[in-house]
């Protein structure tokens, strides 16, 4: 009897452990050639941590519903360094086996380059499990004044339960991480500075399906006896349709509830511009699964375009195309592909 209830005590908690989600490499990792189209919403706050919860996020005041993150290698020659574009701002990460790291972010006004970099994940990662960095960095603003921040992060998977999602969508079995990000030094006089975001995975689903951001300004007494304040200044919530996390690179199966790619890129695949950054000519391979007129527009951050091919009628299959760059200024600039009479766009960096 003795051997049959620890043999079902065994078998109960494999189970139970089985039914426990975990964030892995394989499925979670980030991406190049990934695009996520997010819809910035009024803010949902993330209510408590634990296990067996309920969170209704079915109704939605939208804010901005085209709000794009794209994904790609920016240097052939360092394969394990991604670039995450969105709101017009490059942000680098480091994938290396089972860790994810932020290096660094620029923009039109800002570079910021981690000597310390920010560990933002470890695969495998399920409900429990807990990460904690210190990280540090300098850098510019508008090329004159030196930036400097300084603090730690800690990474929590926090809850787990059903979410509610709009057009009756429902995760039967989410998995919350909590990332606490405080800045200890911000460049700004006794004041400090906590990010807190909180994302929703979905089983299946490669990036978050809900993320709910606030940041507050911390405040510390000057004097012995003064209580310190702390300040609510931004706060929004991002719901990632799971349908609109599309991939030009299919290496494993999209989940089920994903639609097949539409427009341009259902016609334009598999494309690479290398190398990028790019210091002479920027070599754009791609496929075509059908034939189309291609061509392609180089515009510079005012949207001048600088560069333009011929239009021509590319045949189904792989393709290319080479574009001289060796004359452009240093700086950012957007490719645009028309194909017939669609259009996508990409970015790239001149050195």
């Amino acid at each position: 009897m003795r051997k049959e209830l620890t043999f079902f005590s065994m078998f109960l908690v494999f189970v139970l452990s089985a039914q426990n989600q975990k964030l892995t490499f394989d499925r979670n990792a980030y991406r190049a050639a990934d695009r996520i189209v997010k819809q910035q919403v009024e803010f949902k706050d993330p209510g408590s941590a634990g296990k067996e919860l309920t969170w209704d996020f079915r109704t939605l005041q939208p804010i901005n519903e085209d709000y794009k993150l794209d994904y790609f290698i920016p240097d052939s020659t360092r394969m394990d360094t991604l670039c995450g574009m969105e709101h017009n701002t490059r942000y680098y990460y480091s994938q290396k086996r089972d860790s994810l790291w932020a290096i660094g972010f620029e923009n039109s006004t800002t570079i910021m380059e981690y000597l310390k970099p920010e560990l933002k994940l470890r695969f495998p990662f399920g409900y429990g499990d807990t990460l904690r960095s210190n990280f540090e960095g300098t850098g510019q603003y508008s090329h004159r004044l030196d930036l400097k921040v300084k603090g730690y992060t800690r990474v929590e998977a926090d809850a787990e339960g059903e979410l509610l999602l709009p057009d009756f969508e429902t995760v039967k079995r989410a998995l919350r991480v909590h990332t606490l990000r405080y800045y200890t030094q911000t460049g700004r006089d006794s004041i400090e500075m906590q990010l807190d975001t909180y994302a929703w995975y979905a089983e299946g689903v490669r990036y978050p399906v809900f993320e709910s951001i606030k940041t507050n300004l911390i405040k510390k007494a000057r004097k012995q006896g003064e209580q310190g304040k702390d300040t609510t200044v931004f706060t929004t919530s991002f719901y990632y349709p799971p349908e609109l996390q599309t991939s030009q690179v299919q290496t494993d199966p999209l989940p089920e509830n994903t639609e097949t790619l539409q427009g341009a890129e259902a016609v334009f695949t598999e494309a690479t511009m290398l190398p990028n950054p790019v210091i002479s000519n920027l070599y754009i391979n791609y496929k075509l699964t059908r034939n189309a007129t291609v061509w392609f527009s180089v515009h510079n951050n005012a949207g001048v375009p600088v560069r333009q091919t011929t239009p021509q009628t590319k045949p189904t299959g792989y393709n290319y195309t080479t574009i001289n760059m060796s004359n452009a200024l240093t700086g950012t600039y957007t490719v645009y592909v028309h194909v017939d009479d669609m259009v996508l766009q990409r970015v790239v960096v001149k050195k």
